[in-house]
């Protein structure tokens, strides 16, 4: 398993290569498309940007927040419990407002085997924390 510094390494090059080509690069990871995701920070109110992988799931863009199997949700899951509003960017601008929708029970049990069987790290990141990880579905506004 890749360390979390070499995974927010990879990360930050990536971001500078999505950046680069207007989205052209970087559209795609371990097979999975890329999302940029917009949020309003918890605690500072200001706007907080992230690129991360997603799955389209029941028409959604749906992220999974395993944290690289972290204790702690990441930081996009606070700000999104604190304010669901968000914008994402596809392929460097295809902008749209979205609101996050975090699934439970049986829609998150099928969210949860969608993203295992489109990347199988999934399930080793689970497997690694005892929190429950979080499913957002992005839902159109």
């Amino acid at each position: 398993m890749t360390s979390r510094r070499a995974m927010r390494a990879q990360w930050k090059l990536h971001k500078v290569m999505w950046r680069i080509s207007g989205g052209r690069l970087g559209n795609r990871v371990v097979g999975m498309p890329v999302v940029e995701l917009i949020t309003i920070g918890n605690k500072s109110g200001e706007p907080r940007t992230i690129l991360i992988s997603y799955l389209d799931f029941d028409g959604a863009p749906t992220l999974v927040a395993t944290n690289a199997g972290a204790e702690h949700d990441p930081a996009w899951v606070r700000n999104l419990r604190a304010n669901p509003d968000a914008t994402i960017v596809r392929r460097g601008h295809h902008r749209q407002a979205v609101r996050a929708r975090f699934l439970d029970g049986e829609e998150r049990e099928r969210a949860w085997r969608t993203a295992v069987a489109a990347n199988a790290q999934y399930e080793h990141y689970g497997a690694a924390t005892s929190r429950p990880v979080p499913i957002v579905a992005l839902d159109a506004v």
